[in-house]
């Protein structure tokens, strides 16, 4: 009796598990783009009611991984992350009882633990990131290998080729044993070719390939031109689809076009179906400071801080308006900021750490040369070369302020364009500031770098490259020492 009810118990699973199915069809792939829109609220409400009518579709599951995954990445709220975190653990155990003739089984595992690996590094879980990093690696990889037409597959094993390829040699080894293996060439045309395909998958993973397609370009490639020509020419819905808003504000603020991010910021839609973004209001202030519109900025950044659950880029956001008092001359209120840049947040981020270093230290930062880097940093040029006219290193007092002093006169340079006079400003701060904790003499090595790998003289890039990736113990040593290894990895190439 026993064995014929362990036996029927049997058949019941396998016949369940026989039931399992991916179905893609015009409704998944209408939910697929308003998640990566960020339409999520409106996406959970159709993938409920879908559900109902189709529970077998692994596709479902495989939806409402990328909506955990992009609202945890971007809003980091921890009670939101103690709820569903553990869901992608139990979506990897459903996707496992998939029918395996499908190229959607191992694409649908290789997704969640892509997806659980990306969170868990938010959530600063770097061993359990890793292992699931490596898994999604090794599934998109077999995956390709058992259905090379199946073309969605090649956008995130496209990803984790780039990622994988800017190990050091010296850890490639490592990389070996775990099966990994990449270069950055490689995965980036792997996106490439995908977003310019034509067959009948063209439109299942196009979203995100136009999301990440511009960050490869730009940190990995080291080609801000090509980067924002891919952008201007590919026709992007920055109203509408607030997913891409976000990279290309991100890249624009990163790379002196303040006005052209606050612009999409401004023209976004604000309909309710849209998840809620205080990065928002972060991405508004960053853009007035740049410009020294400091009540506007101020504000801005009060709201951030006010909504965001998480730690990233709170230490930055607080120093930003320690520098908005400071600057506005309310020292009280300068230093009850810098309190909370000690005591908020997390030091994850090269610019939360460098947040906390600055806080920690004391001093406060030259307001000359303050209102030149904000300026500058927003692509202000003529109005920060303007702040420091009539100034020389003399004006300076401490080694610190005269280093900043000549990498800011070469960045305004190289950014206007003038390459001889940037090389000039950038090699002195390298001998002013070699050996300080300031970062301004590895960026003036790497930016020297990248002036020389654009003129084609690959062996005196690679000679600054190392120079920068030789210097130690300063702030955003491992986003430079990784843009560096970008570059003479590039260099070797030609």
């Amino acid at each position: 009796m026993r064995s014929f009810v362990l036996m029927m118990a049997l058949l019941a699973c396998l016949k369940s598990t026989a039931q399992l199915n991916y179905t893609w069809n015009d409704r998944t792939q209408s939910i697929y783009e308003s998640i990566t829109s960020l339409r999520i609220p409106e996406a959970r409400k159709w993938i409920v009611a879908d559900k109902k009518n189709n529970p077998n579709n692994l596709s479902y599951p495989l939806l409402e991984s990328y909506a955990d995954f992009y609202q945890l990445f971007l809003n980091e709220n921890v009670q939101e992350y103690n709820q569903l975190y553990p869901n992608f653990k139990n979506r990897i155990e459903l996707f496992e009882s998939g029918p395996q003739t499908s190229p959607y089984y191992l694409y649908c595992l290789g997704l969640a633990h892509l997806h659980k690996s990306l969170v868990a590094i938010r959530f600063d879980k770097n061993w359990e990131a890793a292992l699931d990093f490596r898994k999604a690696y090794l599934y998109f990889k077999e995956n390709k290998r058992k259905y090379p037409k199946f073309t969605p597959n090649d956008v995130y094993l496209g990803i984790l080729t780039t990622v994988i390829g800017t190990i050091p040699k010296g850890y490639q080894w490592m990389a070996n044993v775990l099966g990994l293996s990449g270069k950055i060439s490689d995965g980036n045309a792997m996106v490439l070719k995908y977003i310019n395909s034509k067959d009948e998958l063209r439109d299942r993973a196009r979203n995100e390939a136009l999301l990440v397609y511009p960050y490869l370009l730009m940190n990995f490639e080291g080609n801000k031109e090509k980067t924002f020509d891919f952008i201007h020419k590919n026709n992007y819905d920055l109203k509408n689809n607030q997913m891409h808003a976000y990279m290309a504000t991100n890249l624009y603020l990163n790379h002196q076009q303040s006005a052209k991010a606050l612009a999409i910021v401004t023209e976004l839609n604000d309909a309710d179906a849209y998840l809620k973004l205080p990065f928002w209001q972060l991405e508004i202030g960053y853009a007035n400071l740049n410009e020294l519109k400091l009540d506007n900025a101020q504000k801005a950044f009060t709201e951030f801080i006010a909504t965001f659950k998480g730690n990233f880029y709170v230490k930055d956001a607080y120093e930003r308006l320690s520098w908005i008092a400071y600057l506005q001359g309310d020292m009280r209120k300068a230093n009850a900021y810098r309190a909370a840049v000690l005591k908020s947040g997390n030091q994850i981020t090269d610019a939360d750490k460098q947040a906390y270093q600055n806080a920690k230290s004391g001093k406060w930062p030259n307001p000359i040369l303050l209102r030149a880097r904000l300026l500058s940093d927003g692509g202000y040029q003529s109005q920060a070369l303007s702040s420091l006219a009539g100034k020389t290193s003399i004006d300076f007092p401490s080694e610190s302020e005269k280093t900043e002093f000549a990498y800011r006169l070469g960045r305004i340079y190289d950014l206007m364009g003038q390459d001889e006079q940037a090389i000039k400003f950038y090699t002195s701060a390298i001998e002013k500031g070699n050996g300080l904790t300031d970062y301004f003499a590895a960026r003036a090595a790497l930016q020297i770098g990248l002036i020389y790998e654009q003129k084609n003289n690959f062996s005196k890039a690679i000679q600054y490259f190392n120079t920068c990736i030789e210097m130690k113990n300063h702030a955003f040593k491992n986003s430079l020492d990784q843009k560096a290894k970008s570059g003479i990895q590039r260099c070797l190439k030609q």
